[in-house]
């Protein structure tokens, strides 16, 4: 019976037992007075009995109101966020391709604040090109995110940077003296005596990279060749001498990258429409398809050891991801597919990874703390994508981070 009812009958029967009591009291016969208080004893029991029971039932219980627990997330430095979970729920992540033994845990969107924990420290200096500033600019900092330094300050952009193996200078590419064109510059490491390595040209040169042996520069510039204005991959002396057309192909060659011992060359092409990943010779020889997917790859960089090449591609969905691939032999003949792995989430965008070291750690940028705006920033992780810390926290974009003992 509901408690209600039950509450209801017993003040009822109650108000019925001192109306009985009321005329036992003043009755006139003795005989239909005693059986008046034995009627008020039965009602007024019946009242408590139905008192008593209203009582005792347990009351509808009401669910309890979930309560959020922290979903555990990758601890990164300075400033990150997390997503709360209700304790009822379960949190769903769909990725786009099934994870790989390498995979980090993924990182779910990012609403709440939480506070980090410092990256723990480590060897060398990181240099990246940040727009921080307004105008894109390089800066330095220590490979925990700590003793961040602008180094330039011109009105045009400056941007992708790389040590000198020394760690002495750092070229990079600026349009900071033309507008429309940008060209290689050299400076010390401390920003100071920026000068242009070659005379200025009617193009673009892009993506620097010293050789092993700090003697060369590689990159990659859209001169016309043959009357026909194409990117193409070039070496020139540190001193800006003996410019040298390296893969000189029809078809859009760039983003190249030295063996450790400086005798070959990974780089990207679109000879065969979309962009694979190829090998050549120091000197431009030899060039080998290494990659063969419908997708882009771009960006690669030889581990120091010489035994891998980490490169970005979108192979497994919309976002970016880094892969990792066996460096190809001296006699590689062709694409080599089966030796490629996925190295990072593809659930966000993963980019312009580079080494650190000795092969031990990977800088890269990546937009996997990015809310409603896709933000870039610079993040250090191990060699194998765990322990992964964010180096930055500016909310405009941090990029192409180069790291340096």
């Amino acid at each position: 019976m509901e408690p209600l009812i039950q509450y209801v009958l017993a003040a009822v029967l109650l108000v019925l037992g001192l109306a009985v009591v009321g005329g036992a009291l003043f009755g006139r016969k003795r005989k239909q007075r005693l059986i008046l208080v034995a009627a008020s004893a039965i009602l007024w029991g019946s009242a408590l009995l139905l008192y008593g029971c209203t009582s005792t039932e347990s009351p509808t219980e009401t669910p309890p109101t979930p309560v959020a627990v922290l979903e555990t997330v990758t601890v990164m430095p300075e400033t990150a966020t997390a997503t709360l979970v209700p304790a009822t729920a379960a949190a769903t992540l769909v990725p786009t391709a099934p994870p790989s033994p390498l995979l980090p845990s993924p990182t779910p969107k990012l609403t709440t604040t939480v506070e980090l924990v410092q990256a723990p420290p480590t060897a060398g200096r990181i240099a990246f090109h940040s727009a921080r500033s307004g105008e894109l600019d390089i800066y330095v900092m220590n490979a925990d995110g700590t003793d961040l330094q602008r180094l330039t300050e011109s009105p045009g952009r400056d941007f992708e940077p790389d040590w000198s193996p020394d760690g002495k200078t750092i070229v990079f590419s600026s349009d900071r003296d033309d507008p429309e064109n940008a060209q290689l510059y050299v400076m010390n490491s401390d920003g100071s005596d920026p000068k242009a390595l070659m005379p200025f040209s009617d193009a673009d040169f892009i993506a620097p990279r010293w050789s092993p042996d700090g003697e060369w520069v590689l990159f990659h510039s859209n001169q016309a060749v043959d009357g026909e204005a194409r990117f193409e991959i070039y070496k020139v002396r540190k001193d800006g001498t003996e410019l040298t057309n390296l893969s000189n192909t029809p078809g859009n060659n760039f983003r190249g990258d030295w063996s450790p011992d400086g005798q070959r060359i990974i780089f990207v092409s679109e000879r065969d429409s979309n962009r694979e990943l190829y090998v050549m010779n120091a000197d431009g020889s030899n060039q080998v398809r290494l990659t063969d997917n419908q997708a882009d790859d771009n960006r690669p960089r030889w581990s120091p050891d010489g035994s891998k090449i980490l490169f970005e591609g979108n192979r497994d969905g919309d976002n970016t991801a880094l892969y990792l691939m066996d460096a190809p032999s001296l006699v590689v003949a062709g694409p080599q597919e089966d030796k490629i792995r996925l190295l990072t989430f593809p659930g966000f965008n993963s980019q312009a990874g580079a080494w650190a070291v000795d092969g031990e750690k990977i800088v890269l940028s990546a937009d996997r703390d990015s809310d409603s705006i896709q933000n870039w920033d610079v993040y250090i992780m191990d060699a194998d994508a765990t322990n992964i810390y964010r180096l930055t926290t500016d909310p405009e974009l941090d990029r192409f981070p180069a790291w340096t003992p």
